[in-house]
């Protein structure tokens, strides 16, 4: 199973596949099942939810496992740290599961893979035609000329946003392109850690460290918080980094569309380069998107039908 949501029909020999650590793909690592997923979207889980993971196998990138008929081959994703499509491959076919996807280099990951298929079945958060994002580089430099503003203002600029992907992202982009001191809230600090294990330095405070009391105190860093804090600097000045505000405002706060997805036109082009017989499309805009990967693309495409999946190969009848 796939990403499953939940472990109701799930046994200690079922096998499920989990592509990357964002809660709401990681409800397969609390169940009986045979787990797997890259050793980082593992640690992060762990590291997350303070909690040791039992029956799992790790994949690496490129690996092959079998499950039944199907030899199953984890391709790398580009949306955090340790994410992954899996590509099915069976005697009748081969499908793509992208999981969420992100088609242009970040300064933690590297964009999704891209392979031929028969079935290709994908994300469509930003399958909308409005949703083009700006050059990373140029939401780079807007992020960073807000801060130095916030910062000459006597405030602190803060962002508020997952605990994995993107925080470490933010981090990131501030050692490489300035030396303002980056404080981090202690949920984030423990996924930098795992970033820092697998090779992406990060440099940063822990906030509940006295090193990161004192800057903060002190002022004139950067401080990089989750979604749910609710403690943050009295003259703190808030910022969001999300695709959504793209085409929305919030209130009280600024906002950047700094994203993790693909965009519609990155979604599009992933398409035409992987060339499948068929699309099945899910969340966000996926009758959107179907639309239009049907009537640009020529490729036939639709909204991935409910099915009650409690193996692999229960895609064979679904795809057919």
């Amino acid at each position: 199973m796939l990403d499953p949501t939940s472990g109701r029909t799930l046994h200690e020999d079922s096998s499920v596949f989990i592509t990357h650590a964002h809660s709401d793909h990681t409800h397969g690592f609390a169940t009986v099942a045979k787990k797997h997923s890259t050793k980082e979207t593992l640690r992060i889980y762990e590291a997350l939810r303070d909690r040791e993971v039992k029956n799992y196998r790790t994949l690496k990138i490129g690996e092959k496992v079998q499950a039944g008929d199907a030899e199953i081959t984890a391709l790398n994703a580009g949306h955090m740290l340790g994410s992954c499509q899996f590509e099915i491959a069976t005697p009748q076919f081969t499908a793509i599961y992208t999981g969420d996807i992100n088609c242009v280099d970040t300064l933690t990951t590297k964009a999704a893979e891209q392979r031929t298929c028969d079935y290709l079945i994908m994300e469509a958060t930003y399958g909308h035609p409005s949703y083009v994002f700006p050059r990373r580089s140029t939401m780079y430099a807007d992020i960073v000329s807000w801060v130095m503003t916030q910062i000459r203002d006597g405030k602190i600029p803060t962002f508020q946003v997952y605990s994995s992907g993107k925080p470490q992202e933010v981090v990131r982009l501030f050692n490489v392109y300035t030396k303002i001191p980056v404080v981090c809230s202690p949920t984030i600090a423990r996924a930098n850690s795992v970033h820092d294990e697998n090779g992406v330095k990060l440099e940063y405070s822990d906030s509940s460290t006295p090193e990161g009391r004192r800057a903060l105190k002190a002022g004139g860093c950067v401080y990089i918080t989750t979604s749910k804090a609710d403690h943050v600097p009295r003259n703190a000045s808030r910022a969001l980094t999300t695709g959504w505000a793209l085409r929305q405002a919030f209130r009280k706060c600024a906002s950047f569309p700094l994203s993790s997805h693909a965009d519609h036109d990155q979604l599009m082009e992933f398409v035409g380069k992987v060339r499948p017989k068929r699309v099945y499309v899910f969340t966000g805009y996926s009758d959107m998107l179907s639309s239009e990967i049907e009537r640009k693309l020529g490729i036939r495409a639709g909204p991935l039908p409910v099915i009650a999946q409690t193996k692999l190969l229960d895609f064979n009848e679904a795809l057919t």
